[in-house]
C-alpha cells in the first residue's frame, strides 16, 4: 500500500474551505461534485449519475429580529423553516409540546435546552469496552423541537424564535440544524447567549419582535449523486458498497470523498477480487427530497437493487464521514466479525455496535438492509456549523483513511460467510431499548443531591 498523498489531501481540504458550505444543490455544492466526478475519470473509471429535483430553500442575506426595534443577534436560521418578514407579540410558550395556540397571530418564543443525553443508550458499544459518556450536541434537541413547527403554522403563529439554553453563543453560530424535517412555511429562527436571555425576557413583559427570513424557494432545483465501479477479477458478482455523501456545512461535513477517491485509487491499482462499487451520494442535508426514512444512500440503495440484492449481491459495506473530525471517534461495526476487524485497525478506539433506536450516518441505510458494514460518523459540536473554523486534525484524517484502505483490503481477502450477518432489531428489543432510555433521560433531569 502506498503512502498516502499528503499534498493531495491538503489540496481538496483548501478546496473545501474556499468553496465553503456544500449545500444540497447549491452551485458550491455542484462545483464539488463536479471535482469528484473529474478524479474518478482520471482514475480512468466511469462515473454513472443520478439527477433528484427538489426545491432549493436558500438564505438570500442575514436573517434579523428587533425587539422595540433593537437589533437582536440571530444565531442561526432553521434551514427550511419558511421565508420572508413578520411581526408580532413575542409569546413565551413552555413545556416540551408548547400549546401553540396561545401565539396565534404573534411571534412564539421556546426554550430548547442542550441537555446531556444518556448516549450510552443510544450507541451501544460491543464487549465490555468503556459505555459512551453523556453527550450535548445540538442537532438532537434542534430535530426534537423543529417537530413543532407544523403544528405553529396550523395554530396561526406567524414565526418562532428558539432560545438556546446549554449552548454557548459561540458554538451556537452558524449551526445548520435540523436538517432532516420536510419544508415548514414558518419562518423561524435561533438565539443563544445574551441575546436568548434578551428575547426571553421580552416575552415575558409582552413585547412585540420583528423575524425576518431573508429566503428563496428554488422549484425544480437539481442534486446528483455519482459512483462508480471497479470491476472484481475473481469474484465480480459480489460487491463492497463504499459510500460518503458530497453536501455538507464544512471542511470536515462531508470530506468522506477524499477517502474514497484514495480507496479508489488503491483499487485501481491493485484490482480487487470482489466488485467495489464507490458512491458519492447527494441529499443527505435533505433526506426529505431523496427519501421518506432513512438516510440519503437509502434512494441509491433503492434506485441502485442490481448493484447489491441481485444479480449482484453486496456481501460487505464501508460508511466514510468526518475524517479528521475532532471529536471521539464513532465506530460502528455491525457484526461481531466486523467488529474485530475494526479493533485490529483502528487500536484503542471504541467500536460501536448497532442499537435499535438509531444509527448515525450513511452507513444507516447499509445496516437496515442486510449489508455487514463498518462506518465512521463521528460528531463534533461544530459538525453542522457552516461557519469557518479549524474542523479537521489532517493527521487523524491520515491515520482513518489508512485505516479504511487496509479494511478494504481485508475485506476483499474475507470469505463472505466470514463477515457475519446483520441481525435487525426487532419489535421487542425496540421497545425494551426505548423503555431504557426513557429511564435514562428521566434519571439525568433529575437535580443532583
Amino acid at each position: 500500500m502506498l503512502p498516502l498523498d499528503r499534498d493531495w489531501v491538503d489540496a481538496e481540504l483548501d478546496f473545501l474551505r474556499n468553496l465553503g458550505p456544500r449545500l444540497t444543490g447549491s452551485p458550491q455544492h455542484h462545483r464539488l461534485v463536479d471535482r469528484v466526478a473529474e478524479q474518478v475519470r482520471a482514475l480512468g473509471l466511469p462515473v454513472a449519475e443520478d439527477r433528484h429535483r427538489f426545491t432549493r430553500w436558500d438564505l438570500t442575506g442575514a436573517a434579523g429580529l428587533s425587539v422595540g426595534g433593537e437589533p437582536v443577534e440571530v444565531a442561526s436560521v432553521f434551514p427550511y423553516s419558511g421565508t420572508g418578514r413578520v411581526t408580532g407579540p413575542l409569546v413565551r410558550l413552555r413545556g416540551p409540546v408548547p400549546r401553540w395556540s396561545r401565539a396565534r397571530g404573534g411571534i412564539a418564543v421556546v426554550e430548547v435546552r442542550n441537555r446531556e443525553l444518556p448516549f450510552a443508550e443510544v450507541v451501544r458499544v460491543w464487549g465490555s469496552q468503556q459505555p459512551w459518556e453523556p453527550l450535548a450536541h445540538p442537532l438532537i434537541p434542534a430535530t426534537i423541537a423543529g417537530l413543532g413547527l407544523h403544528r405553529a403554522r396550523r395554530a396561526g403563529v406567524r414565526g418562532v424564535v428558539f432560545a438556546w439554553r446549554g449552548l454557548a453563543a459561540e458554538d451556537a453560530r452558524g449551526q445548520y440544524v435540523p436538517f432532516t424535517l420536510p419544508y415548514q412555511d414558518i419562518p423561524a429562527a435561533f438565539v443563544a447567549g445574551e441575546a436568548a436571555d434578551a428575547v426571553l425576557d421580552a416575552a415575558a413583559r409582552g413585547r412585540s419582535g420583528d423575524l425576518d427570513v431573508p429566503a428563496t424557494l428554488t422549484p425544480g432545483a437539481s442534486m446528483r449523486t455519482l459512483w462508480t465501479t471497479v470491476e472484481g477479477t475473481q469474484r465480480p458478482d459480489e460487491t463492497v458498497l463504499v459510500v460518503t455523501h458530497t453536501d455538507g456545512t464544512n471542511v470536515v461535513e462531508e470530506n468522506g470523498h477524499i477517502g474514497l477517491l484514495a480507496l479508489a485509487r488503491d483499487a485501481v491499482d491493485t484490482p480487487p477480487r470482489r466488485t467495489v462499487v464507490f458512491a458519492f451520494v447527494a441529499g443527505h442535508l435533505r433526506i426529505p427530497a431523496v427519501t421518506r426514512s432513512g438516510q440519503a444512500a437509502t434512494r441509491w440503495l433503492r434506485d441502485h437493487p442490481d448493484l447489491w440484492s441481485g444479480p449482484r449481491r453486496a456481501v460487505a459495506g464501508l460508511g466514510v464521514e468526518h475524517l479528521g473530525a475532532r471529536a471521539p471517534e464513532l465506530l460502528y461495526a455491525t457484526t461481531p466479525r466486523l467488529r474485530d476487524l475494526a479493533a485490529a485497525e483502528w487500536p484503542g478506539t471504541r467500536v460501536s455496535r448497532p442499537s435499535p433506536l438509531i444509527h448515525f450516518g450513511e452507513g444507516e441505510p447499509l445496516l437496515h438492509h442486510g449489508i455487514p458494514a463498518i462506518s465512521l460518523v463521528s460528531a463534533p459540536i461544530d459538525l453542522l456549523s457552516t461557519r469557518p473554523g479549524d474542523h479537521v486534525d489532517p493527521d487523524l484524517l491520515h491515520r482513518q483513511v489508512d485505516s479504511f484502505r487496509r479494511v478494504l483490503a481485508r475485506l476483499d481477502d474475507t470469505a463472505a460467510d466470514d463477515l457475519g450477518q446483520v441481525r435487525p432489531a426487532g419489535v421487542a428489543a425496540k421497545a425494551v431499548a426505548a423503555a431504557r432510555l426513557a429511564v435514562a433521560l428521566a434519571r439525568s433531569r433529575r437535580p443532583s443531591s
